[in-house]
């Protein structure tokens, strides 16, 4: 008695599956180092708002605070070594940006803003507030269409030592 094996199409099938589904899940995977990303950026613009607020608040060499360029300068470094452009913008004035962001506040794409608030200084304590806004758009096209534009924005107040 000769038995006969029965070929069975299940391969094309499979074939066909992974074709349609193989794009989905790189979309997907792509998508998910996107929002990886943006929380890289919220985690180091939190980070450069808290250390130029620490540098704004503490002593120099003078005896006085450091100066607004003097912390810029110093956050700049901070902010190479994370890729991350940061500059103060001109004619925006210091004053932290408003809930709404105006173009004058919006950084261009992968840059960011800092603005050194020193509006509490006339009272005691003085406190001096630093606000970091970073312009994230995602790589994926996908992900770019559903969420858009997100600015990370990040803001850290400390009492002055002088």
């Amino acid at each position: 008695m000769v038995m006969h094996r029965i070929r069975s199409s299940r391969g094309g099938q499979a074939m066909v599956e992974f074709a349609l589904l193989v794009p989905v899940f790189f979309m997907m995977l792509i998508g998910l180092l996107d929002f990886g990303r943006a929380g890289f950026y919220y985690v180091a613009s939190t980070s450069l708002a808290r250390s130029a607020a620490r540098q704004g608040a503490a002593y120099a060499s003078q005896g006085t605070g450091f100066t607004d360029a003097q912390i810029v300068g110093m956050m700049a470094v901070q902010a190479n070594a994370e890729t991350i452009p940061l500059t103060q913008p001109v004619g925006c004035g210091t004053s932290t940006p408003p809930a709404s962001l105006t173009s004058c506040y919006q950084p261009p794409i992968g840059q960011a803003y800092i603005f050194i608030d020193r509006s509490n200084f006339s009272t005691l304590p003085k406190f001096i507030k630093v606000s970091v806004i970073y312009r994230f758009d995602a790589t994926t096209p996908m992900v770019r269409a559903l969420v858009g534009t997100i600015y990370v924005r990040s803001t850290s107040s400390m009492e002055t030592e002088f």
